[in-house]
């Protein structure tokens, strides 16, 4: 039996689910490029499932479908104000698209993290454990979407058209209400419009890098706060500080690079997508040597939060020569004397 400690910390837990897939639904779609719900969900998870291992499946089952329960009697499909391409889809359809899209939701935010944190806790190093959930289940959500996508017939240009007119319009108001009035132009009006346009193309990139990196970040995180109480979920695996990414993987930006410059139209943010992917990775592998150099010379806490603030406020220039260190990282192996010790 449970301690009572235990047992209050699952039930937290748990009403914490709850509550959060309860919001991502609401939100719909919008909750997929929300960072902060790719970090609450793995938090969550990951304590619950380093708290009561394999058990946790039963209180992560309850809050889920509790939620949708509870969601779907009180506030009904309309309520989800997240659902781009409603009118493409026709009202005999929009109840099917919300279920695809709850489904959807419950995969990404639910079950990669809790299919990562099962491996953990069966000894899996942390990058296998994230990368086989997150791989195995966007590849099924894109090829269902393909698949459903090309079988419909539903025209994607319409699809965004209606995601950048309703977001545009909320960002418009929000503007307003600030007093932001050179925000609600109709010329930038037209260039947040054509921004969203791109931002939708790019949503299965964004999502899979939310997702990774949300998995990745928040492991880290448990780790520096839990590592030393000698929890088995925390112990063992590999050195972060030393991870760096297959020599094979170089092949993908390439594709990415080849796929968008010879495609047209839209079959460019194929190309695009996997640019950003490939990019995010990079990006990781050239802040673990970052981290690794801070850690070599014993870098004060306070310089390290400097250093990363840099890199993340000066964005453009700063994290472009981070994962160019990344991938320059392949062929002169930044990191070899303390590799090889």
């Amino acid at each position: 039996m449970f301690k009572i400690k235990t047992s209050l910390l699952v039930f937290f837990l748990t009403l914490l689910l709850f509550l959060f897939f309860v919001n991502s639904m609401y939100l719909g779609v919008y909750s997929l490029v929300d960072p902060f719900f790719y970090v609450y969900f793995p938090v969550t998870l990951m304590i619950m499932f380093s708290a009561v291992g394999t058990a946790s499946a039963i209180p992560v089952s309850i809050s889920a479908a509790l939620a949708v329960i509870i969601f779907l009697s009180g506030y009904g499909f309309e309520k989800i104000s997240g659902l781009p391409g409603a009118g493409v889809f026709g009202q005999s359809s929009l109840s099917f698209a919300v279920a695809v899209l709850i489904v959807t939701l419950f995969a990404v935010f639910i079950l990669i993290p809790f299919i990562f944190s099962l491996m953990r806790f069966r000894g899996a190093s942390p990058a296998r454990s994230i990368y086989v959930p997150v791989s195995a289940v966007f590849f099924i959500i894109f090829i269902a979407a393909a698949i459903y996508l090309s079988g419909s017939k539903i025209n994607m240009v319409s699809m965004s058209d209606d995601f950048s007119a309703i977001v545009t319009g909320k960002l418009t108001a929000a503007y307003g209400q600030m007093g932001m009035s050179y925000f609600t132009t109709p010329k930038m009006r037209g260039l947040i419009s054509d921004l969203l346009k791109s931002l939708f193309f790019l949503l299965p990139g964004i999502t899979v890098v939310f997702s990774w990196m949300g998995l990745w970040l928040s492991f880290i995180s448990l780790t520096k706060l839990f590592g030393k109480t000698g929890n088995v979920f925390y112990a063992g695996g590999e050195n972060l500080l030393l991870w760096k990414a297959s020599d094979y993987f170089i092949l993908l930006p390439i594709g990415g690079i080849i796929i968008s410059i010879f495609s047209v139209g839209i079959y460019k943010f194929i190309g695009y997508n996997i640019i950003l992917l490939s990019a995010s990775v990079y990006l990781a592998q050239g802040l673990t040597i970052v981290a690794f150099f801070f850690n070599k010379f014993n870098v004060n806490i306070f310089i390290r939060i400097l250093g990363y603030g840099i890199i993340f406020f000066f964005s453009n220039p700063v994290i472009i020569f981070v994962i160019m260190t990344g991938i320059f990282d392949m062929w002169f192996n930044l990191r070899k004397i303390e590799i090889k010790k």
